[in-house]
Order: structure tokens, then sequence, then C-alpha cells
């Protein structure tokens, strides 16, 4: 990794202190350490079952708020979904990492209990699914087994669900518009999974988006919630499950509600950097290089220190 970081910033034409090096080196490592060893099944403390990831070495769900209650209190509840089941003909989802399909699921289950009549559109996009999926609890099994044993198209009871297999960078350059009423953004965590929260791929999920549209996601990343308010989004923080942090809801339509602290950081932290994918097709090492650096050189600026100033910048596209 040291000699991607070193031809990195030679094609920046940046020198930069070998002390300040062996800092961006150090933390882009501990970054990418898994937060599990293994793969497969594990039981959450709730008594559901997710899998572990073998590449980003982070489980499926929270292993201590479990699958379902993630499902329904990180992603369903703060989207606004349920109320809007109620006086909505349709709905429109987009699910950012389908992953096992308990997000879309449990929505499914729980918007139609709200209104029989809803008719549910879903917009999924997921890199591979895994070989062997559990099977979810017995209020959502038969849902569940139905959609993923006719995907990558479900169509039943006034549900379109449509699956998007392979980088999603590649394939939501192919949708031209949806309208989405909601977005779970469920990708696998910023700092590991980087390609799917850059400021240019949620520009791309923002073009997507009804006016009144609500994003939500698990994570509170500075980067992701600092890309979200350069593109115009408000935000406030969702309810913590499962971990000490909350999560982020986005809106186009209301006001900020983040606290003076959470606000302030967005503004003076200097991990408060969107990360850069100009033309969606880095790789993601790259991506947190990218990122590290220009914290760095922030770093460096706010410490009262001369920063080298690259030949040229990366730039980004948020229209």
């Amino acid at each position: 990794m040291e000699i991607e970081i070193n031809h990195y910033l030679s094609r920046l034409g940046i020198e930069l202190p070998q002390d300040n090096r062996k800092a961006v080196l150090r933390e882009i490592k501990a970054w990418l350490k898994p937060s599990f060893e293994g793969k497969g099944l594990v039981k959450t403390q709730e008594g559901d079952y997710t899998l572990l990831h073998p590449l980003y070495g982070e489980p499926y769900h929270s292993l201590s708020a479990g699958a379902i209650r993630e499902c329904l209190e990180k992603f369903l509840f703060p989207s606004g979904l349920l109320e809007k089941a109620k006086s909505y003909k349709r709905l429109r989802l987009l699910d950012i990492g389908f992953g096992l399909g308990y997000n879309v699921v449990v929505a499914i289950k729980k918007l139609k209990d709200v209104n029989p009549l809803l008719e549910i559109e879903i917009l999924s996009f997921e890199k591979e699914l895994p070989t062997h999926i559990p099977p979810m609890p017995e209020e959502f099994k038969e849902i569940h087994k139905k959609i993923l044993e006719k995907l990558p198209h479900f169509e039943e009871d006034g549900i379109s669900l449509k699956l998007c297999l392979g980088d999603a960078r590649e394939r939501i350059r192919e949708v031209q518009s949806f309208g989405a009423h909601g977005v779970f953004h469920d990708a696998f965590s910023p700092y590991r999974n980087p390609e799917l929260w850059s400021i240019d791929f949620l520009a791309r999920i923002k073009r997507l988006m009804d006016l009144k549209g609500v994003w939500v996601s698990y994570t509170s990343s500075l980067p992701v919630r600092k890309a979200l308010k350069d593109m115009g989004f408000k935000l406030s923080t969702t309810e913590s499950v499962g971990r000490k942090k909350g999560g982020t809801k986005a809106y186009l339509v209301g006001e900020d509600q983040l606290t003076n602290e959470e606000a302030k950081k967005l503004y003076t932290s200097p991990y408060a950097l969107p990360f850069l994918d100009p033309e969606l097709n880095r790789e993601p090492l790259y991506i947190l290089i990218d990122y590290r650096i220009r914290v760095e050189l922030l770093k460096m600026a706010q410490g009262g220190l001369e920063p080298p100033t690259p030949r040229f910048s990366a730039g980004c596209s948020t229209n």
C-alpha cells in the first residue's frame, strides 16, 4: 500500500513529508482492517441470522441489534415510507445494497400491512449475491423465498422489484429516471466500500429521487454527510441502533436537524471532505488514498503549516 500512496503522490506532483506519509498509511491500514474474522452464517443477539462478508470483514447486519430490528429502525421507520403508504397509491424505493434482501422484504411486508392495495416499485443494486442466504423469521419467510427464487425480476401483487447485479456505479448509469420516495443506502461501511459513498455516486442517486424523497443510512460518516450537504441536502441524525452513533437522514425539503456539535464538524473537521470518484471508475483503494491525502493536506494547513500544492486537482461533478 505504501507503493500505491507514493505513486499517487507522484502523479499529483506532491512532496509530502515522511511523517505525514506514515500517518496516511497508518490510518488507511486501520480502515481496511476487518471488523470480524471469518465468513458464513452468524446468529445475532436478537436471535435472527445474518452473514459475515469475507471481503469486507463485516456482517451484513448488526450483530447486537439484530437483522430485522436494523431493517425497521435504521431504514424503514426513518424513511417516512410507512406514513406515505397511508395516502399514496404507489411508492418507489431505491435500494443501494440488496445484500440478503432483508431490507426490501421488511419494507414490502410492513408497507402492505398499512395499505394492502399499495403498489410498490423497487430498484435495487448489488455486486453479487451470496451463495447461501439464510431464511428470514416466519413473518417474512414466504415473501423472502418468493423474491429470491425469481430474481433478478419479481412481479406479484402490485410489487415490482428489479435487481441490478454488478458494479452499482456502472449499473446506475443505465437508469435515466425513477423518482424514489425513499432510498435505503446500505452498502458496507464507507472506509471499506468507498466507491458506493463518493459524492459522484451520491449525485447519481439524487437524480433518481423524488423532490420529497428521503435518503436514509446507518452511517454518520463525515465524508458521506459532507457530500450530502454539498449537494444541497438537509440532514438529521437517526436513532442509534446497535452502535454508539445514530445514522443519517437526508432530504431536500425541510430544515437541518443536526446538533450544534454535528453541524460544526462538517465545517471544521479535516475529515469532512467527500470521497471523489469523478468518472465512477476509480479503484476503491485509490479513492481512500486520494481522500486521506486531502485530509492530511488540510490538517497541515489547519496546523499552520504550508501544505505542498498539487500540480492539478482531481475535481468532481455534483450535477
